[in-house]
């Protein structure tokens, strides 16, 4: 088993264990994510502008491509660094689009039933409490407005109409505290 990194009590360390879940079970396939092989680990799975696998997912944007990486648990967009945060604000809907259905199928107790009777690791236990509250909206997190700079690169030539991009592009690559 492959080890990771993880920020305490980062949502997505919960819902990478349930995506996992998901692929083993075949949910992924059902909903209509397509399978293919990937170059290096486990299946890259694709639906619509997501793509997931077990190193991290990608979601393509109308800035680029914007990863996250599981290991290093942090987003890139066009090359820079986007803040843990704003990064989940980004892929939070595609996310609960999934969860939504995965609810629709197997009913609102399911995911505490499998975290009950599959018995995740310590730092999914942990994140289970961030991962109920950013899926109930209650986990503050920035505005997703976040790519909308015009220029070259993902925080450029930003507006006064958007200073909460710019005070992330001039401190640089940074981490926004989960509260």
């Amino acid at each position: 088993m492959a080890r990771f990194h993880t920020v305490r009590c980062c949502p997505l360390t919960a819902q990478f264990w349930f995506l996992g879940v998901d692929a083993r079970r075949g949910d992924l396939s059902l909903r209509g994510f397509s399978r293919a092989c990937a170059p290096q680990g486990s299946s890259l799975y694709t639906l619509e502008n997501l793509s997931l696998h077990s190193a991290g997912l990608t979601l393509q944007t109308p800035r680029g491509p914007l990863h996250f990486n599981r290991r290093t648990q942090t987003f890139t967009l066009a090359g820079q660094h986007v803040p843990l945060a704003l990064g989940r604000t980004q892929v939070r809907a595609a996310l609960q689009a999934h969860e939504r259905w995965i609810e629709g199928r197997y009913g609102p107790g399911y995911r505490p039933a499998l975290a009950q009777t599959l018995r995740p690791p310590r730092p999914v236990r942990a994140a289970l409490p961030a991962w109920q509250a950013w899926h109930r909206g209650s986990l503050a997190e920035p505005a997703p407005l976040a790519f909308v700079g015009t220029g070259g690169g993902a925080f450029s030539r930003l507006t006064q109409a958007e200073p909460y991009l710019l005070a992330v592009n001039q401190m640089g690559p940074a981490r926004v505290p989960v509260h």
